[in-house]
């Protein structure tokens, strides 16, 4: 039975694992340290869980838990390093990145520079949460109360998030479909 188990692990970590990294990667964490929480990730699960099949969303299990690890990574190294956290932003709530890509193909070269430096601009604008909620309810398409267990707040919470950012984009008077499609 545990060959089963590894070889579904192995399968999971093969098919989840650049989700994964990417996430990290957008929270602000460098490339070692995203492998490493993922390893630590895969490891414990492992460990702990006698079959991955009992979870009815296993990407969402392994987008919570990722998420929780690299923020008890951010914490310790804070302690460690005794840091200052500023006090605008929480351990909680880690910054989260989003690189704007757009595609040559749909959009001619000097129309692309303008889109994309408005695009940057936009998203610089908003909150490291607000850019985080975008991300998971658009890029990986998760449901509103699984937005919330992944950030760790109310579905009321998130719901409200989400609208006080779609507003601030349209405010922007860029077409929420082209923003989402460059973050695509």
């Amino acid at each position: 039975m545990p060959v089963v188990q590894f070889a579904n692990i192995s399968s999971t970590y093969k098919d989840h694992l650049d989700a994964l990294y990417a996430y990290a990667l957008h929270m602000g964490f460098d490339e070692q340290t995203a492998m490493d929480a993922i390893h630590d990730l895969f490891y414990k699960l492992c460990l702990r869980e006698p079959t991955i099949d009992k979870y009815e969303n296993l990407r969402f299990y392994l987008f919570r838990s990722l998420r929780n690890r690299l923020i008890d990574l951010r914490r310790s190294r804070r302690e460690f390093m005794s840091l200052e956290v500023n006090e605008q932003s929480d351990v909680a709530d880690p910054p989260f990145h989003l690189e704007v890509t757009v595609e040559d193909i749909m959009i001619l070269e000097e129309e692309k520079e303008a889109i994309r430096k408005k695009v940057e601009y936009m998203l610089e604008g908003l909150t490291h949460r607000q850019r985080e909620i975008i991300y998971l309810r658009y890029i990986h398409e998760y449901s509103y109360e699984e937005i919330a267990e992944i950030m760790q707040i109310s579905v009321e919470s998130c719901r409200n998030l989400l609208s006080r950012t779609i507003t601030r984009l349209k405010d922007s008077h860029l077409p929420l479909w082209l923003l989402i499609f460059l973050l695509h």
